[in-house]
């Protein structure tokens, strides 16, 4: 039975990440579109993964992250039941993005600071309206470029992004294949587990049917999390916990 899949971070770092995940699929959908709005819609995602990154020292976090897992996974290499051809293959990927990021000097996207029409765009771009025609000629003259020229530009630019992008997708991977499911049940729409401090899981994901009338609501502390399993009967009334009893398949992604 198909089941959707929602996920909660359980630290910041998670958090970056999949908001990371999110604005490079964005951008995927719409680089290669032929339309006007389409290169909008991929620059826009551009700016705002270069926005993201920009905040935080994320090279240190990911490079945190990489080592982490080679620990962890070379501690599995004693272990006779371990598909050792995968296992030295994922090494071998994570030490190479290890040394790649390790030895790049310069932040992601650094080559977009020097970017005069992005850095333009960047200032407008969370006025309402304030990316049309009138307000950014430069960015209306960019537009009317041919189809193939704003790809290639587009193309381009993402391409600083690539090592960040390869590195986030292994890590949310091999977090994501970590948990298997296990079937819980929250009882009148309530389920609430505390967390083990010396083993802390990273990511929650919680699987619904695809026809269930519901989603879960989660939140989660330091010692604890809590799911809620919420309906809404239409899109003009507030939603509500459930009364009646629910199963639902829970993933503690820990590694």
């Amino acid at each position: 039975m198909h089941k959707i899949i929602y996920e909660q971070p359980l630290n910041e770092r998670m958090r970056s990440f999949l908001r990371l995940e999110y604005l490079f699929r964005q951008v995927d959908f719409s680089l290669n579109g032929t339309s006007v709005w389409d290169s909008r819609a991929a620059l826009e995602g551009i700016i705002e993964i270069h926005n993201l990154v920009g905040r935080s020292d994320l090279k240190t976090e990911i490079l945190k992250e990489l080592e982490r897992h080679t620990q962890n996974l070379t501690q599995l290499m004693e272990n006779p039941q371990v598909d050792h051809r995968r296992l030295d293959h994922i090494l071998l990927v994570l030490d190479s993005l290890n040394q790649q990021i390790f030895s790049d000097n310069q932040p992601f996207g650094f080559e977009l600071k020097q970017n005069e029409l992005i850095n333009t765009i960047r200032q407008r771009i969370t006025v309402p309206g304030g990316t049309c025609e009138m307000d950014l000629p430069v960015y209306h003259f960019w537009l009317q470029q041919t189809a193939e020229k704003r790809i290639d530009d587009l193309t381009d630019w993402m391409s600083g992004f690539s090592m960040l992008r390869q590195a986030i997708e292994l890590v949310l991977k091999l977090i994501r294949e970590s948990a298997v499911a296990r079937e819980q049940v929250a009882e009148e729409g309530f389920y609430q587990r505390n967390m083990d401090p010396s083993n802390p899981c990273q990511l929650l994901r919680i699987g619904l049917s695809a026809d269930s009338p519901y989603y879960p609501e989660i939140s989660a502390g330091k010692h604890r999390f809590t799911i809620r399993i919420m309906q809404q009967s239409d899109l003009m009334s507030r939603p509500k916990q459930i009364s009646e009893s629910t199963h639902f398949d829970l993933y503690c992604c820990i590694i």
